[in-house]
């Protein structure tokens, strides 16, 4: 019963996410970004303004793909890869695990059209990407042995931002999550090749 109980809360939770994210997206795209507030979205939802902060900081945050909810997700997936996964390895199983959760959400199209649409929204995917870095910096430098405030785990985590801001904005949405996955994949290839440039 407990089970079932948390199960239809969770569906709950994601089902008020989503319609958040469908309002804002929606109504951005129709006024803009600066003409929209937290309590237009809101309005448009039907629910209230308490309710939006308990999944998102801001009205732009409700666009971002990655999402605290998810941040969560890539932190736990990648602390629970075996130790004896090389760093970058683990960084890629881990992404690789939260993807479909990733995957689950909706409207790509309209929020690519979106992020393409209004130069002022990149800003903020670059913060929150910078957010979700810092988060893996601390399990990295664990796996690693060494201070946080070294560089190593600072670049592979911000590598692996890179890496997925990359595939992310090459992505064509049509060709779904096994597209992301692909280009997700490319991008790791390269970064443990050292870069080197593909043959042409």
């Amino acid at each position: 019963m407990q089970g079932a109980t948390t199960g239809h809360r969770e569906r709950k939770k994601a089902e008020t996410r989503e319609a958040l994210r469908a309002a804002a997206i929606r109504l951005f795209l129709e006024h803009g970004p600066s003409a929209v507030t937290v309590n237009d979205i809101c309005e448009a939802a039907r629910v209230s303004a308490r309710t939006f902060f308990n999944y998102f900081e801001s009205k732009e945050a409700a666009l971002f793909a990655w999402d605290q909810r998810l941040s969560d997700e890539l932190a736990s997936k990648l602390a629970a890869r075996p130790s004896y996964e090389p760093p970058l390895t683990a960084l890629r199983r881990a992404m690789d695990d939260t993807l479909p959760s990733f995957a689950a959400q909706t409207g790509w199209h309209a929020r690519k059209k979106l992020f393409s649409a209004s130069p002022e929204l990149r800003t903020k995917i670059v913060n929150a990407v910078f957010r979700v870095e810092a988060m893996l910096v601390d399990i990295l430098a664990d796996r690693i042995g060494c201070p946080a405030g070294s560089l190593y785990p600072q670049l592979l985590a911000a590598a692996t931002g890179s890496a997925f801001r990359a595939a992310f904005i090459t992505w064509k949405p049509e060709t779904g999550i096994k597209g992301l996955q692909a280009l997700i994949d490319q991008a790791f290839d390269h970064l443990a090749a050292g870069l080197s440039a593909p043959a042409s």
